[in-house]
């Protein structure tokens, strides 16, 4: 698959839990940088605009490759997540206050939903590049979650062929941002990105 750098869209989390960085931020901004072609999007940690504003970017940019990311406390690993569910559990706050538990995303869609990006080959590619990396089927039941749940289900209700996923990093003290950008940079090129 070749995709333009205009049908490229990567997202990122804002700060969250009293930290002053997102390591998925970080590796947004050093990949603008050295991409500064693609498409990208900051989501706030909030469980009512976060996904408001993908479907929004989606239905704009009708992307050909999504990348999602945020980042794992206590991972020392870059995580490709295959799966996202249909379940809302909060460990803590969103920044609006919410905590939903033990709720549905949406009501009445399948229980879960499977990323479209070649995993496999993308763990290998990045294994084969010197980065800690490994296949994951939970990516939680935060935001990372919800937005994944929320991309994958309107990609299919809107009929837009594109190869997508959720990519969570390491907090950036176990994983330096420059390596984390070079990790997303061999996800993009091996994706058909130039």
């Amino acid at each position: 698959m070749s995709a333009s750098s205009s049908r490229v869209l990567v997202t990122a989390f804002g700060p969250f839990g009293g930290r002053p960085c997102n390591a998925s931020l970080l590796a947004l901004r050093g990949l603008k940088q050295a991409l500064p072609g693609i498409r990208t999007r900051v989501l706030p940690v909030d469980a009512e605009l976060a996904p408001m504003r993908l479907r929004r970017a989606i239905r704009q940019l009708r992307p050909g490759i999504l990348v999602m990311m945020g980042e794992a406390g206590g991972s020392r690993e870059i995580r490709l997540e295959s799966t996202a569910w249909n379940g809302l559990d909060f460990r803590i706050p969103d920044a609006a206050g919410r905590q939903p538990s033990g709720m549905p995303i949406r009501e009445g869609a399948p229980g879960s939903l499977q990323a479209s990006l070649p995993l496999q080959r993308l763990c290998d590619v990045l294994a084969e590049g010197g980065h800690p990396v490994t296949l994951s089927d939970d990516p939680g039941r935060y935001l990372c979650n919800q937005v994944f749940f929320e991309a994958m289900h309107a990609l299919d209700r809107w009929s837009i062929d594109c190869a997508a996923g959720f990519v969570h990093l390491p907090l950036e003290t176990d994983y330096a941002t420059p390596r984390a950008v070079a990790a997303l940079r061999e996800i993009l090129v091996e994706l058909g990105h130039r």
